[in-house]
């Protein structure tokens, strides 16, 4: 069970509450987290191994000896719920870890257990696969390979379990080096960890940046088929389960790959020796999903974002809209005008719909703390609009919608249309279409619909149009922003588009 998706407001880096920090946490290649909200990263398995990181080596034992367990218990088990197998279901801990930060969670960084169901799940695949002869641990850091319910979330909060003493050693020499303030955590080995001032209960455990993927390789379909239908039989098997690929669910995707590997031992190690090793971890050089960009802009010189002479007059509706208006075209300068476009592509490509909507967060969120200006941006991490309120107990909303020309755009106007009509009359919407290319008769489309909506009587949200195209140089700016549509592969996202 994933946690809620709450709203973000005022992000609060772990080196921004721990002064000082950004340097050591740099140099030692660890990841900088949101305090109060979980970033979109998951602790691969398969990657720590070849962690950079000293502690990981101990990591990676403590990892092998934890599974090791697990299978062990369930090759001695007769039965469903004999002693073995109920220590082995005792081992398996899927509780939702919130120590790292990582994950789906939002704001909501409290830990929650998911389902029974889904543990026996695991444990039942598990035992099919060691039937076959196979007593490797690792088989469990492929679950997500094989069973639907089994995310990245939880096969990172499962490993994270499992290295939670290697976890606690590297955060407290790093505390110790940098001076951080900590306290003794009993639940914790006895180690001496920093809080959490969002949840002073709970610690905080740093993650080397290298054992982070924005999806674990074996949760991963588009990774999956690309390092185990390198092997004919093992592509030919599986085509005989699933039949027309194209049209298979992810879930039907899944269910193929299983039984194929399941038809033999020779099948199941052909898959587990091309998983094994063929991960690597998220690049925070390309940084598709802009979370590296993210932190440096809210924690880096607010200049760039300060207005001369701009004054907020008292909260009003009116007012909410102009500040919500001012920030829409301080994001629209940016991009257009001062590079920020960049941030929106990886090579030639664009990057994902997320990624556009967290620079746009970092854009608001900074541009608010430069003015003085007492608004509050939020997001939903999980996709969807973007709101604005003023944080002193005022009701009134203004919703922005993020979407980019490349996706889905009718729809997505369309689904905010019926969520802004369902919603309170005092909000109001404006849907942000970024154009990145493939846009086609998507906006005469959405305009057409619009004006339909208007002569109906009804409510609309407002339609904004930012140009995020490529730019090539400074010299050749003006002709690529004449050419309609860059000719690249429209591959739609899977998030929310």
């Amino acid at each position: 069970m994933a946690r809620a998706a709450k709203k973000l407001v005022r992000p609060y880096l772990f080196s921004q509450v721990f002064k000082g920090t950004a340097g050591g946490l740099d140099k030692g290649g660890l990841f900088d987290p949101v305090l109060n909200s979980d970033s979109k990263l998951f602790i691969d398995p398969l990657l720590i191994e070849a962690s950079d990181n000293p502690h990981m080596a101990t990591a990676y034992n403590q990892l092998r000896k934890h599974f090791e367990k697990a299978v062990k218990l369930l090759a001695a088990s007769k039965a469903v719920n004999d002693p073995a197998w109920k220590a082995a279901r005792g081992i398996l801990d899927l509780k939702e870890r919130s120590e790292t930060c990582l994950g789906y969670g939002g704001s909501s960084i409290s830990g929650n257990s998911r389902s029974e169901e889904l543990r026996e799940r695991i444990l039942t695949t598990t035992k099919q696969i060691i039937e076959l002869g196979e007593d490797n641990p690792e088989i469990i850091s492929l679950m997500g390979m094989f069973e639907e319910g089994v995310g990245p979330d939880t096969i990172s909060d499962l490993t994270t379990f499992a290295i939670l003493p290697a976890l606690c050693a590297l955060t407290e020499e790093f505390c110790q080096q940098n001076r951080v303030p900590v306290r003794q955590f009993k639940d914790y080995f006895g180690a001496m960890l920093p809080e959490n001032p969002i949840d002073p209960a709970k610690p905080i455990l740093l993650v080397p940046q290298d054992i982070l993927r924005d999806l674990p390789l074996a949760t991963d379909w588009s990774d999956v088929s690309r390092v185990t239908f390198e092997n004919e039989k093992i592509r030919k098997a599986f085509n005989e389960f699933v039949g027309l690929i194209s049209q298979a669910t992810l879930t039907e995707k899944k269910e193929a790959i299983k039984k194929t590997a399941l038809l033999s031992l020779e099948h199941f190690r052909a898959i587990l020796d091309a998983v094994l090793g063929s991960s690597d971890s998220y690049d925070p050089k390309a940084d598709p999903l802009n979370l590296y960009r993210f932190r440096e802009m809210i924690a880096g010189d607010l200049s760039a974002f300060t207005q001369p002479g701009l004054k907020v007059g008292q909260p009003s509706a009116a007012e909410l809209q102009r500040l919500v208006k001012l920030i829409i075209a301080h994001f629209t300068t940016l991009v257009e005008k001062n590079n920020l476009w960049e941030l929106l592509w990886h090579g030639d490509k664009p990057k994902r719909e997320k990624a556009a909507q967290l620079i746009f967060f970092a854009v608001a969120d900074t541009f608010c703390k430069a003015n003085d200006i007492d608004i509050a941006p939020e997001t939903n991490p999980g996709g969807g609009p973007v709101d604005f309120r003023f944080s002193k107990g005022y009701t009134n909303r203004v919703l922005v919608e993020i979407k980019l020309s490349k996706g889905k755009v009718v729809q997505g106007y369309k689904t905010q249309i019926g969520i802004y009509q369902g919603a309170s009359d005092t909000d109001r919407a404006i849907f942000l279409l970024i154009n990145v290319g493939k846009m086609g008769q998507k906006l005469a489309e959405i305009e057409k619909h619009r004006d339909a909506q208007v002569q109906a009587g009804l409510v609309v949200p407002e339609i904004v149009i930012v140009d995020g195209r490529r730019r090539r140089s400074a010299s050749v700016r003006d002709t690529l922003l004449d050419v309609i549509d860059d000719d690249f592969e429209d591959d739609d996202d899977t998030d929310g588009e």
